[in-house]
C-alpha cells in the first residue's frame, strides 16, 4: 500500500466516528462525560466507559453495529453519548481521568499519559519520511497516535485493516481503541476489519522477553515513569520505562516516530540510550518547552499539586530508513496564538548534530552553529577560571534561569544560587564579561536547559578565544548592579536576580565574539514563532 500522506487539511475517511480534531480541549464537554460516567467502582466505571463506546461506534457506523457491540461486550449506554462530537484526544482525556480518578497511583505508577491531538497530528505527518510497512502502536492506549496515523494515509481503510497493530496493557483500552479505529476508519461494509486488526493486536507488556508481533515501523507515546534496573536493556542505568521502550524500539524497529521528555537528549544516566540512537543512520528530534505554552496543554488528573497542565518538556523523535544524519532544534518556545505557527514550521530550526563535552545532544539555535564550532575548538572552561577554594573573589549566579543567566559580585538573596571563587581580581573579573554575556544562557540551552542550571553544565561553558575583562565593561556591570536588580515572589520568598539590559549584553557578546557570525535574538525569544519567517 501507499504511505502517501492526505492533502493537508483535507479528511479523507470513508466514515468518521470521530470528529476533525482540534489544538484544543473543551473542558465542558470533558467534564460532563467524566461527571456521566464515573461511578462508585473501577469496575462499574469501565463498563460505562464500554456502554459509551459502544453508543458512539454503533451510532456512527449502523452497517457494523452489532460487530462492535459484541467486541465491546457493553450493550450502548442509556445515558445519551457523552463522547459524541469529542475528538479522539478528548476522548483520551476522559478514558484518562475515569483511570486516575478510580486508582490515581495505579496510572502514576504506570506513567500513563494519553496525547493531545495536535502533537499527534505532527507526529503521524511526519510519515513522509518513511515507506512502505507495517506499523505498531505499543501503548496504544485508547488509539490517539494510531488514530491519526491513519488518518494521516492515503487509504487509511486498507491501513486500519491489514497495516496497523497495536499493543497495551490496559485491555480496556485496547478494546477501545480496536473500535474506535475501525468505526472511523473501516470501509463501507467491510466486517473483516475488526477481526483482523482485533488478532494481530495484543494485550500485553510490551517490555517482556516474548517476541514482538510483526512490524516495520513504531509510532508511541511511552509511559514516563521510574522502574527497577533490568539487566535485558542497555538502557539500565537509566531506571526509565522510556528509556527502555526507546532501546527496543530502535533495536528492533527499521524506523520509529516517539514522544518522550527531552531529558534523553542531555542527562547523563541517558548516554547509553545516546549511543543507541546514534547506532542508527539517522533522524530528527523535535524539543519543545513548557513555557509560555506546553505540548501537553490540557488536563491533569490524579496528581495532588496545584498545576492544571502537564508541564512535561517534551521531544519528537523521528528515525526513518531515509534519514542519514541526526539534527535537532532548539528548545523550541511558543506562546498559545503561535500554537498553528509552531507545528507547521518546526522543521526550520532544525540543525545538524553536535555533542556537548558529557556526550549531550546539543540543542544548537540557528544562527548560533558558528558560535559553537568556535568555542568548541578553543578547548578551556570556565572551570579553568574558578577557583575550588573559597577566596575574596566571588561571583554569585542564580540557578533557576528562565529567560536569561547573569552573575553579580553582590551576594544574592535568593534560595538558589551559584557562588564561584577565583584566585585573583583579573580572574573573577574576566568570568564577570563572560557571565553577563549571552553565553552562558545560550550554553544552558544548548546543553540542558532543564528546571535548574547544574554546576556541571555552567563549568563546562566555552572560554571564548579572546576573553578579557575590558574595564569599561566591568565598570558598566558593577553599575547596573543596583539599578538592574529585579525581585521576584517563589515560593513565598523575594528572590533577587541581576536582569542586565540587553544592549548592554550584546555590547559584551560583540566584544567576545569578534570575527564571529551570530544571532542571539532567537535564543531570548518568548515566542519564537510570532511571524511565519524571520
Amino acid at each position: 500500500m501507499s504511505l502517501a500522506l492526505a492533502k493537508p487539511l483535507e479528511s479523507n475517511r470513508l466514515r468518521s466516528a470521530i470528529p476533525v480534531s482540534s489544538s484544543s480541549v473543551s473542558a465542558r464537554r470533558v467534564s460532563s462525560a467524566i461527571q456521566s460516567l464515573l461511578a462508585p467502582s473501577l469496575t462499574t466505571t469501565r463498563q460505562n466507559w464500554l456502554g459509551a463506546v459502544a453508543r458512539l461506534t454503533s451510532e456512527s457506523r449502523p452497517d457494523l453495529r452489532g460487530q462492535l457491540v459484541e467486541f465491546l461486550d457493553a450493550g450502548p449506554l442509556d445515558l445519551g453519548n457523552p463522547l459524541g462530537g469529542m475528538s479522539i484526544g478528548e476522548i483520551g482525556v476522559v478514558y484518562e481521568a475515569l483511570v486516575a480518578l478510580s486508582n490515581h497511583r495505579d496510572r502514576r505508577q504506570k506513567g500513563q499519559y494519553f496525547t493531545p491531538d495536535d502533537v499527534a497530528s505532527f507526529m503521524a505527518r511526519q510519515v513522509q519520511a518513511f515507506g512502505d510497512g507495517h506499523w505498531l502502536d505499543p501503548c496504544c492506549g485508547v488509539g490517539n497516535l494510531a488514530w491519526h496515523l491513519a488518518d494521516a494515509m492515503s487509504d487509511p481503510a486498507e491501513f486500519v485493516s491489514a497495516q496497523l497493530t497495536l499493543i497495551d496493557m490496559d485491555p480496556v483500552a485496547l478494546r477501545t481503541a480496536i473500535a474506535l479505529l475501525v468505526a472511523s476508519f473501516a470501509a463501507d461494509g467491510d466486517d473483516e476489519c475488526l477481526p483482523r486488526l482485533a488478532a494481530r493486536s495484543r494485550a500485553r507488556d510490551f517490555l517482556d522477553s516474548a517476541a514482538l508481533p510483526r512490524h516495520d515501523f513504531v509510532i508511541v507515546n511511552p509511559p514516563y515513569a521510574a522502574t527497577a534496573p533490568n539487566a535485558r536493556f542497555r538502557t539500565a542505568a537509566a531506571r526509565e520505562l522510556y528509556a527502555y521502550f526507546l532501546e527496543r524500539i530502535s533495536l528492533e524497529s527499521k524506523g520509529f516516530i516517539a514522544v518522550t521528555p527531552a531529558s534523553h537528549l542531555s542527562a547523563a544516566k541517558y548516554d547509553s540510550l545516546r549511543v543507541i540512537l546514534e547506532e542508527r543512520s539517522g533522524g530528527e528530534v523535535f524539543v519543545f518547552d513548557n513555557v509560555p505554552d506546553t505540548c501537553f496543554r490540557g488536563f491533569k488528573y490524579g496528581s495532588t499539586n496545584t498545576s492544571k497542565t502537564n508541564f512535561v518538556r517534551a521531544a519528537i523523535t523521528v528515525s526513518s530508513p531515509s534519514h542519514t544524519s541526526w539534527r535537532l532544534t532548539p528548545i523550541l518556545r511558543w506562546a498559545a496564538r503561535s500554537r498553528l505557527r509552531m507545528w507547521s514550521s518546526a522543521h526550520r530550526f532544525l540543525v545538524d548534530l553536535r555533542n556537548g563535552p558529557n556526550g549531550e545532544w546539543a540543542k544548537v539555535m540557528p544562527g548560533t552553529e558558528a558560535v559553537w564550532d568556535a568555542l568548541r575548538s578553543n578547548g578551556q572552561t570556565l572551570s579553568d577560571l574558578v577557583h575550588r577554594e573559597r577566596t575574596q573573589f566571588a561571583l554569585h549566579v542564580a540557578s533557576t534561569p528562565r529567560y536569561y543567566i547573569s552573575a553579580s559580585k553582590r551576594d544574592l538573596n535568593r534560595g538558589s544560587k551559584h557562588v564561584l571563587y577565583f584566585r585573583t581580581r583579573e580572574e573573577m573579573n574576566r568570568a564577570y564579561v563572560l557571565l553577563n554575556s549571552s553565553l552562558p544562557y545560550w550554553w544552558w540551552r544548548c546543553v540542558d536547559g532543564g528546571i535548574t542550571l547544574p554546576i556541571r553544565t555552567l563549568l563546562s561553558l566555552p572560554l571564548p578565544a579572546v576573553l578579557s575583562a575590558t574595564p569599561s565593561l566591568v565598570t558598566a556591570l558593577e553599575e547596573s548592579e543596583g539599578r538592574d536588580l529585579v525581585k521576584k515572589l517563589n515560593a513565598g520568598r523575594q528572590n533577587e536576580n541581576i536582569r542586565r539590559p540587553r544592549e548592554l549584553v550584546e555590547s559584551i557578546d560583540d566584544e567576545l565574539l569578534r570575527g564571529v557570525r551570530f544571532d542571539f535574538s532567537e535564543v531570548f525569544a518568548a515566542d519564537m514563532f510570532e511571524e511565519v519567517s524571520r
